[in-house]
């Protein structure tokens, strides 16, 4: 071989080394983070499935842990980007060199996430050990130039086990525990059961369900009449939103209000159920009004004016008939946007209702901040009246202050004659709950204001001609509020 053929073989050899150092260059690349040297999440699921298929996860149960580092955006907001990406890498050495966990595997899943996986952790309680230490060891403030800068972490710890022992599915399942820690005060790691997971499943279904709902007609709208407590005649009806499904059932609005809230689709059911209860209310004699609830949310993403407008213009139902009620929570974030969409619909010529009276702790700033058209005093004061005395004293106060300001008010969740009797003593307007009547379908609502035309009509009747025998009952219930005396109860005071 001559030299020169030496020399050749020598360049193809190092071609080749440099080609395969390019080879496994390019490979850590697309399996590791460039910040921080540590597994991405493909290769880390990679690596992790590769474990869990080879090894018994009854005999050798493994842990993973999944971590949210809080306060990065308020790191970089004032200390700049370089910093918290400082922090970053800082927080990954740490969890690399946890020498006492053998067989660890961190990656850093995104931005503020990173993930540890541990093999053969014998039980619970020794996988929340080292998530509890992992945390410790992340919250210690890091040096930055002049100053420590201070952290927060929180973890969520899943196990393998005979079912669950697959890669994703144990991150999932660590994700779900993880954000169970976010949402909650005390602990900051939650440890995953299976009930979250469950509850997970039938959330996606219900925002499915919600997706759908309208153009499936799973919803619909029940109605609570309101009556006044000088003349025992129907009012008014609230609307109250409800859903039905084929395989989910009745979903409660507790359920999915929130979650339509959370989700950003409480504009559709709230679009919705402002032109459905306008559909339905442009039926009734005119002296009935219907209330409408408004989530907070509809006037923060822009919509509720152009829904009521809309609303009001599809059915041809004058605006003065509808009643949209507000809690007071709608005011406690962007107070000035909220009371702008107010005062816009009040021009339109709706009344408004502040709903959930006295559970919150500004009430009466809002009171004289916006000119509400009626107050509803929540619920809880009314059942407080069968178990203490003192809260008589406060709807009294309550009522005589609504009067200055010239409003006028419900009382909600009425169940019994002595509750009722108290508030028409204290003065109050209107009477709303199950002493009267409990939501009903819009079939059933023909019948509700006939009953109640058919008991005006016989008052009316036997005011003209009182020798006459009286005539037939409607409700019993209306009969029940009128014939209620104006003094039934004592101060209480």
């Amino acid at each position: 071989m001559t030299e020169t053929d030496e020399q050749l073989q020598a360049e193809v050899q190092e071609l080749r080394e440099h080609n395969a150092q390019l080879e496994r260059d390019v490979s850590h690349l697309l399996k590791h983070d460039h910040m921080t040297g540590l597994l991405n999440r493909a290769a880390f699921l990679s690596r992790v499935g590769k474990h869990l298929e080879s090894t018994n996860p009854v005999e050798h149960p493994s842990v993973m842990i999944e971590i949210a580092i809080g306060g990065l955006p308020r790191i970089s907001g004032n200390l700049g980007r370089h910093a918290s990406d400082y922090v970053i890498s800082s927080l990954a050495a740490r969890l690399n060199q946890q020498d006492d966990v053998p067989g660890l595997i961190a990656a850093r899943l995104d931005y503020q996430n990173f993930a540890l996986f541990v093999p053969n952790v014998s039980d619970a309680l020794k996988a929340l050990s080292i998530a509890k230490r992992t945390l410790e060891t992340l919250k210690t403030p890091v040096d930055w130039i002049d100053r420590k800068i201070p952290l927060d972490a929180t973890a969520g710890v899943a196990m393998s086990n005979a079912t669950d022992n697959d890669a994703l599915t144990l991150l999932q399942n660590a994700s779900l525990a993880l954000r169970q820690a976010s949402d909650r005060s005390g602990p900051s790691y939650s440890f995953f059961n299976p009930a979250l997971a469950d509850a997970t499943k039938r959330r996606q279904d219900i925002i499915g369900a919600i997706e759908e709902a309208a153009d499936n007609r799973y919803l619909s709208l029940f109605y609570q009449p309101v009556y006044s407590m000088t003349t025992g005649e129907l009012t008014s009806f609230e609307s109250l939103l409800r859903m039905s499904h084929p395989t989910l059932g009745f979903v409660s609005p507790a359920d999915f209000i929130p979650i339509a809230e959370e989700s950003g689709l409480i504009s559709k059911l709230g679009g919705w159920s402002l032109a459905e209860a306008c559909r339905t209310a442009v039926t009734w004699p005119d002296n009935i009004t219907v209330a409408v609830n408004v989530s907070p949310e509809q006037f923060y993403n822009g919509t509720l004016l152009t829904d009521v407008h809309h609303a009001l213009e599809i059915s041809n139902f004058p605006a003065y008939r509808l009643e949209i009620e507000i809690t007071e929570s709608t005011m406690l974030r962007d107070s000035e946007i909220v009371l702008s969409q107010l005062n816009a619909l009040r021009e339109m010529g709706c009344a408004i209702v502040l709903d959930d009276f006295g559970t919150g702790y500004s009430s009466l700033n809002y009171l004289w901040k916006f000119a509400f058209s009626k107050v509803k005093i929540d619920r809880s004061f009314i059942q407080a009246l069968d178990s203490t005395t003192i809260v008589k004293g406060v709807l009294r106060s309550i009522i005589d202050l609504c009067r200055n300001l010239g409003l006028k008010v419900t009382a909600e969740g009425v169940e019994t004659e002595a509750q009722a009797a108290s508030m028409k003593a204290f003065g109050c307007d209107y009477v709303q709950g199950y002493l009267c009547s409990k939501p009903v379908s819009q079939n059933d609502l023909a019948a509700l204001i006939l009953r109640n035309f058919s008991d005006k009509l016989a008052k009316s009747s036997s005011a003209q001609s009182p020798a006459q025998s009286p005539a037939q009952p409607g409700t019993a219930e209306i009969r029940k509020i009128q014939a209620l005396p104006l003094k039934a109860v004592t101060s209480g005071r």
